[in-house]
């Protein structure tokens, strides 16, 4: 039997996660939850109940997905939850591949889209979006609520902080360092670390700005 599952944001990627939990074992999503869409709201067939008030209505564990691309919006949604009352699974299209499944470590509430690939030695925090058609090297760590955009190339040895939002076809080369909060914007090539905090862009990837 399949478990139930929330999925908060009904957005366009809310849906895209609607459509890779119907393709997959295991849950069967029971409703959308977003505070800025009208309860009783159809998408895609399935209503949205509430925002975060209605998990206060369960007298039992929810499993709940995060449909959000915005990492620090990730990380604000979560400190905001009663986590003792919830759990956050692990979502897997089934094209993804995974080489060598005992050296690849995956964080809770993480979302693995499709035609992703890992090799092997791998960690991937909590709650870390990797998006379509994404390839992540041997020996890489990714932090906690990081995103990766589609079509992004991490290649071996490369470490990316917490919080982290990476555009669609990067490429981070080998060994390199990116910071937590920084931001790396669509299409550059990541040849030299990046700061905490620091935004940057181009081929080669060059600092244009820096989070307060």
């Amino acid at each position: 039997m399949r478990e139930p599952l929330l999925i908060y944001g009904a957005g366009g990627f809310g849906r895209e996660v609607l459509s890779l939990v119907n393709a997959i074992d295991g849950f069967q999503a029971s409703g959308f939850l977003d505070d800025g869409v009208p309860k009783d709201t159809v998408v895609n067939g399935m209503k949205v109940l509430g925002g975060l008030e209605v998990l206060e209505s369960f007298d039992h564990i929810v499993n709940l997905v995060l449909a959000i691309g915005d990492p620090a919006a990730k990380a604000l949604l979560v400190s905001k939850l009663d986590l003792s009352r919830i759990r956050f699974p692990i979502l897997r299209h089934p094209s993804v591949i995974i080489q060598d499944e005992a050296t690849v470590k995956i964080g809770v509430g993480s979302i693995l889209c499709a035609g992703s690939i890992f090799t092997t030695d791998i960690r991937i925090g909590d709650h870390v979006l990797v998006n379509l058609n994404c390839t992540i090297g041997h020996d890489t760590s990714i932090g906690h609520y990081t995103s990766l955009m589609p079509g992004v190339n991490v290649a071996g040895g490369v470490a990316i902080g917490d919080a982290v939002l990476i555009g669609s076809g990067s490429n981070i080369l080998n060994q390199v360092r990116i910071g937590d909060k920084s931001i790396v914007g669509m299409g550059s090539v990541v040849i030299h670390n990046v700061e905490a905090g620091a935004t940057v862009v181009g081929v080669p990837a060059r600092g244009i700005g820096h989070r307060v």
